[in-house]
């Protein structure tokens, strides 16, 4: 009853911002449909982030071989696609890696593994994560004199440049060595459940020993988000109402308004993402924002039902090929 009421609340607020955008001429799915009857703009658009599902599959694959979890490309592939259905069916961006989690796990001999299947997963988000913030920090710096002038900004600035703060803290805690590492390891295991998070712990901290697996991850998660960023800009183009806003300022708004969309309130962030990105506009001076999320995340529900099938063809499986240590 309580997860009924919960989902009841979830989309009660996901259709009170999707009306109260649309009566206040925040969002017009008219125009929208115009943008995507183009069919040039319309395969471009498709392909290009197609294109970044499939460079995920190889950020995701290179953390399992960090924690010698073994599985082909192909199987990485069709569980990435899977998840990519899920977070378009289940509220939150973070629902798809339940999921296949929930597939690696299965397949771990006897059980084993189930915490180094679930780091990889942590990390494979935070790297997303990390990657937006850093590109709109870099995007920030390009522009900082105008940013810092215009007072609607500076709070955005502040809080960008904290994050990369916390994002850079993150990769110096995981990837060096630290005198205090066992002593820290020792505290966290005498914690309420501190079994499970020193193994958490430990498995985090084991990519110390192969480093360029987050390397990579890291360069892919950039380029990802890069071409992300630049089909979003395609969009806005066809969509009119954004030429007082620079192409830089899409780098460094366009991020924060895809953190937004992590926010478990509705499938592919709907609401969410359009108030996001209705708002973030606004400061620059275009208000077809929330217009400009409705065709970019068409694209992604589109995306997301081809990963439908693949769910389709696992679901009717009792086991999954088996998984290598």
């Amino acid at each position: 009853m309580k997860k009924w009421i919960l989902n009841i609340i979830k989309a009660a607020i996901t259709f009170g911002i999707l009306f109260y955008l649309y009566r206040g001429g925040m969002l017009d799915f008219s125009r929208v449909r115009v943008v995507l009857s183009n069919p040039l703009l319309f395969i471009t658009c498709f392909v290009l982030l197609f294109s970044t599902t499939i460079a995920s599959v190889f950020r995701w694959q290179g953390l399992l071989h960090g924690q010698k979890i073994y599985i082909s490309l192909k199987q990485c592939f069709e569980l990435s696609m899977i998840g990519v259905f899920f977070n378009t069916a289940i509220p939150g961006a973070v629902s798809g890696d339940l999921v296949k989690g929930y597939y690696v796990v299965r397949q771990q001999p006897e059980g084993r593994g189930k915490i180094k299947a679930f780091t990889t997963l942590l990390l494979d988000r935070l790297l997303g994560l990390s990657a937006l913030i850093c590109v709109s920090f870099v995007a920030m710096l390009f522009n900082l004199k105008e940013s810092l002038a215009n007072p609607s900004l500076r709070p955005l600035c502040g809080l960008i440049t904290l994050l990369w703060i916390g994002v850079m803290f993150f990769y110096l805690f995981v990837l060096v060595e630290w005198s205090f590492s066992k002593k820290l390891l020792k505290i966290i295991k005498k914690l309420p459940a501190g079994d499970y998070f020193g193994k958490l712990y430990e498995a985090v901290k084991a990519y110390e020993n192969c480093r360029h697996y987050v390397y990579r991850g890291i360069a892919i998660s950039i380029a990802v988000h890069c071409v992300l960023i630049s089909v979003i800009y395609l969009l806005s183009q066809s969509l009119g109402g954004f030429g007082s806003v620079p192409t830089s300022k899409f780098f460094f708004l366009v991020p924060l308004g895809l953190l937004v969309t992590a926010v478990p309130v509705a499938p592919a962030g709907l609401g969410t993402g359009h108030y996001a990105f209705f708002k973030l506009f606004d400061l620059v001076g275009s208000k077809s924002g929330a217009d400009l999320f409705t065709a970019f995340v068409t694209f992604q529900i589109l995306i997301s039902l081809v990963g439908g099938l693949f769910y389709v063809r696992y679901r009717g499986q009792t086991e999954g090929s088996p998984v290598r240590h």
